[in-house]
């Protein structure tokens, strides 16, 4: 116990320093659109959470994860600033090192080896998407929730057990690979077959949720293209390409280079032939090499720690790899979060054997990579510190990415018009329909002053996704700037009763004044405000006093 004490101060320590740079950072990247929830400003709703979908505005994403909702809510109880969330998501990525090292001695009865792998897994570059994005936080909470289960079901409590399975897939889907590994230990260590009725039971009852809240989405998702082409290729060139990335993956978990947070279409090229990509080949060997493994101890034939390394690293990676069937994106970085425990246990092996041979050669290995890897992480940090330096590296790192170039475009249109609206007509012939891009493309028609060309392309993203958030704000602009009132007051209408917002609302009551609905403009007011209405925006709607209010929504919308 002693020794579990000391690990736990040690990974305090190093976690510590590795992440702080990270705790001032902004909410970055995919932190806006999961924190926008219009429950998040109604604290007494928090556990609404447990009938919603992940994305307000998208149940065709197929996502449904509460817990993880439950816990943004939590913390904006204890204030908004996004402080309080990066430290939340280092505390539990520590935690989370800790039971890897608990649940890695268990499984090897080998303490050094366990705190090998784990130390790495603490300071491993590839690992900041999830630590450093706030909305990385799924795979923090599903990975703890997964070991917690593990555990438990090795010291037999498996009820307990069954409990935490379901609040991890509360968390995310993926985690049903847990049953899998559980399956894989019961072979191994004769349980029996009694208690997987727990864990059967905790799956349901979860199907049953997920089916409640996401309807026909529950089994299926509607994939953008832009973040995953492969869902649109043919079969063979999905495996071709998954295989390829399979290596990239490996690439980047060992040799953190060129790290990105946009690996989204056309970064990676599809294989349509799988002799012509080396990689593909190299990941149709690995691949070939995780069944192998497992077999093996399916048939009991033999199990070595290095096959339960494999499986570590194969089950959570299956569920993430195109390779069973097309996720929600392509690639990305936080998605390595579970399988690469896994692969840190072969290189934490390799260095075991070091330490066999000779103990300083071991430790000075050791040290250099975790040094390296944790200056790595300081410096991804600084990445994703707030949205200049992440689009900024985005681009940067993925030149090709239509995602990436369209976000980059969206940075530089105040500064730069040119290039923006340059990169915005390279991102429409690649594919016209991306609803980020359909935005950028109508801020740079405003700015150019045509209006009316801006409003074809607003129109053409509710046409794809009806109640696109940011879509409906810039287009009730638009078509206020142009003088369609009755056209914004419905724009509004859907904007104010599926998000809210004091802007939405004053904005929506001001164009329903224009339209000389003065009484509804009125309740809406009243129906936000209260009866003591006190906002100086708000009583001026009260009072008539349009024109300043006019001029304020027209430079906003133009800023």
């Amino acid at each position: 116990m002693k020794s579990n004490k000391a690990v736990f101060i040690l990974f305090l320590l190093i976690g510590s320093s590795v992440f702080s740079n990270g705790l001032n950072g902004e909410f970055v990247h995919d932190d806006h659109l999961i924190l926008s929830h219009s429950l998040f400003g109604q604290p007494s709703k928090i556990f609404s959470f447990f009938s919603q979908p992940y994305f307000e505005d998208f149940y065709q994403a197929g996502l449904y994860r509460p817990l993880v909702q439950i816990s943004f809510g939590l913390n904006f109880l204890i204030g908004s600033s996004p402080f309080g969330f990066h430290l939340v998501n280092v505390l539990l990525h520590i935690i989370n090192s800790f039971l890897v090292y608990l649940l890695l001695k268990k499984l090897t009865s080998n303490s050094r080896l366990s705190l090998i792998a784990s130390l790495l897994f603490l300071v491993l570059p590839i690992h900041v998407e999830a630590v450093t994005a706030i909305s990385g936080r799924t795979e923090l909470l599903s990975l703890f929730f997964g070991i917690l289960t593990l555990l438990l079901w090795f010291d037999s409590k498996y009820f307990l057990s069954a409990i935490v399975l379901f609040l991890a897939f509360l968390n995310k889907e993926s985690v049903i690979m847990v049953l899998a590994i559980i399956f894989l230990f019961n072979l191994y260590y004769h349980r029996g077959w009694r208690w997987p009725i727990y864990y059967f039971a905790a799956m349901i009852f979860y199907f049953i949720l997920r089916i409640a809240v996401l309807g026909q989405y529950a089994f299926k998702s509607q994939v953008e293209f832009v973040f995953n082409p492969l869902a649109y290729a043919s079969f063979f060139e999905r495996i071709f390409t998954a295989l390829k990335i399979l290596v990239l993956y490996l690439q980047k978990v060992f040799v953190p280079y060129n790290l990105s947070a946009d690996y989204s279409y056309d970064q990676i090229s599809i294989v349509t032939n799988l002799f012509s990509s080396p990689l593909s080949l190299l990941g149709l060997v690995f691949l070939g090499l995780m069944f192998w493994e497992g077999y093996k101890i399916l048939t009991r034939k033999k199990s070595s720690v290095l096959g339960w390394l494999f499986i570590f690293f194969f089950l959570p990676y299956l569920v993430i790899s195109n390779l069973i069937f097309p996720t929600g994106t392509i690639m990305a970085e936080r998605l390595m979060y579970f399988p690469s425990l896994g692969a840190l246990m072969i290189l934490a092996v390799f260095i075991e054997q070091l330490f066999k041979l000779s103990k300083r050669l071991g430790l000075a290995i050791l040290l250099i990579l975790s040094v390296v890897y944790g200056f790595i992480t300081v410096s991804q940090n600084r990445v994703w510190a707030n949205r200049e330096a992440l689009l900024t590296d985005s681009f940067k790192k993925s030149p090709n990415s239509v995602a990436a170039k369209t976000n980059y475009g969206i940075l530089i249109l105040n500064q730069d018009k040119e290039l923006a609206k340059k990169l915005s007509l390279e991102v429409y012939e690649k594919y016209p329909d991306y609803i980020q891009n359909l935005n950028l493309r109508g801020a740079v028609e405003v700015q150019e002053g045509d209006y009316a060309e801006a409003e074809k392309f607003l129109e053409r993203v509710l046409e794809l996704r009806p109640k696109h958030q940011n879509t409906l704000q810039n287009l009730s602009r638009v078509y206020f700037t142009r003088k369609k009132y009755p056209e914004a007051e419905e724009t509004l209408k859907i904007l104010v009763f599926e998000y809210g917002g004091k802007g939405n609302v004053i904005f929506y009551a001001l164009i329903q004044a224009k339209n000389r609905h003065f009484e509804e403009a009125s309740q809406t007011i009243y129906d936000f405000f209260g009866p003591d209405v006190k906002d100086e925006s708000a009583l001026k709607i009260l009072r008539g006093e349009f024109k300043e209010l006019d001029s304020f929504y027209t430079f906003t919308f133009s800023k």
